[in-house]
């Protein structure tokens, strides 16, 4: 390997890491109160008045995701609270502890016309965030791209300031990314198997805090969807109760995420619902099939990778529901692994994902995610005691290719170019009259 670079194992770990890490409520609205915080900080002050602009993707999944302990909804409420709270070294995390009277004020000024969010076409990243603060004859403006904690630009009346907010090492992000895309599905998963599960234990608290939120679903009065699979899948038994089991869970997390009740989760390739598909799921199969830790630890950092490995061809935001399909399809071979199955298994597991799901529309980051990640992630668990009965989607069939490899990169292929106009039009349905607007 070339000099300086790490081994294999250390390289996986250290993308982990990077990959996975806590944020409060949906991942946009999180950004674009980080952007405005941050612009506000510049300024000294609050602003006078506030613009986001954003890339369709992000727009398309902060229209309507409500924020985490408030009733409000979409990326201006987001901003003007991000203005107001003015604490960027948060990061995502910068929307914890909301109270009522900051909730009051913020929406006070979205409605006085001071905070404004709206999408630019021509957005040079999906992943793209810009913050433009005004006040007394001062502007300041920051810039979000890439990932959605990234600060790639920070200017004070136009002059540039150094984007001190922005993580550390992101700009080998997308070279980390690259490497990870050139490994063969085989050999990853082997490689996975092959790390030391003593660095493997932070993916268990993680996973452990996916759960947690699936319990405050489950508390709340308002939430149904969680409470009613809850129900009923008591009534289901043995492989049926599992499925059952990780439907409840991620759809119980997904919707306390979604409807802005104030619980933290871990994010997995910068998507709360990735993290609650990838590693909760992952965590309820190793529960209720006994595994100890180590194999668990291994499971989801296996679920995790491969995720990781779909974006990696993809693109972080999708016009196809990645919050589902990149997460399942690990953890479809992850749940594999759990039952002792094997590499040639894993990999038809994956495939029926991919193969089933794939076009699988996003329509933004709202309630109906919840149903989208618990379907999938309950079929994943389901696809992968399919492929123990030599059961799956076979190579060839439809986008699914000769090699997962193929396959995966067919899934990139239908996301850009191919459904570049289906992203316009849902935008432009998002945008009907009578449609809640941010």
């Amino acid at each position: 390997m070339p000099d300086g670079q790490p081994t294999v194992g250390g390289f996986l770990a250290d993308l982990l890491q990077s990959e996975i890490g806590p944020a409060m409520g949906c991942t946009e609205i999180g950004a674009a109160a980080l952007a405005a915080a941050k612009a506000a900080e510049v300024l000294g002050a609050v602003p006078e008045a506030l613009r986001l602009t954003v890339s369709p993707n992000v727009y398309k999944n902060g229209v309507t995701v409500g924020i985490p302990g408030t009733r409000l909804k979409g990326l201006a409420h987001a901003g003007a609270l991000g203005a107001l709270i003015r604490r960027s070294e948060l990061g995502l995390n910068v929307l914890d502890g909301v109270t009522d009277a900051v909730a009051a004020e913020a929406e006070a000024l979205v409605r006085d016309g001071r905070v404004s969010a709206d999408y630019d076409p021509d957005a040079p990243d999906p992943v793209f965030l810009r913050a433009v603060a005004v006040t007394r004859g001062h502007s300041a403006s920051v810039t979000i791209r890439q990932r959605h904690s990234r600060i790639v630009e920070i200017r004070r009346d136009g002059v540039p300031m150094a984007a001190d907010a922005a993580p550390a090492g992101c700009g080998d992000d997308e070279a980390s990314l690259a490497r990870l895309a050139t490994i063969p599905v085989r050999d990853l998963i082997r490689d996975v198997l092959a790390m030391d599960a003593s660095s493997l234990g932070f993916l268990v608290e993680a996973a452990r805090t996916n759960r947690d939120a699936a319990l405050t679903d489950f508390k709340d009065g308002l939430s149904t969807l969680g409470p009613a699979l809850r129900r009923f899948s008591g009534d289901l038994a043995n492989h049926s109760a599992t499925i059952g089991k990780v439907q409840t869970m991620t759809a119980a997390a997904s919707e306390a995420r979604m409807r802005g009740l104030p619980v933290p989760v871990y994010a997995l390739s910068g998507s709360g619902n990735h993290g609650i598909t990838g590693l909760l799921s992952v965590y309820v199969v190793a529960e209720e099939l006994g595994a100890d830790e180590e194999h668990l630890c291994r499971a989801l950092a296996l679920a995790a990778l491969l995720a990781v490995y779909v974006k990696a061809q993809t693109g972080r935001l999708t016009s196809y529901c990645g919050c589902a399909i990149a997460p399942a399809t690990g953890v479809a071979a992850a749940t594999v692994y759990l039952m002792n199955g094997s590499v040639e298994a894993m990999v038809h597991a994956m495939q029926s994902v991919i193969g089933t799901f794939s076009g699988m529309l996003c329509d933004g980051a709202k309630l109906s995610c919840a149903y989208k990640v618990s379907t999938v992630a309950a079929a994943a668990v389901q696809f992968a005691h399919l492929a123990l009965s030599d059961a799956f989607v076979p190579a060839g069939d439809g986008i699914v290719g000769m090699e997962i490899e193929d396959t995966i990169r067919n899934l990139g292929v239908l996301n850009d170019p191919g459904m570049k106009e289906t992203d316009r039009v849902v935008l432009s349905l998002l945008r009907r009259p009578g449609t809640p607007r941010p």
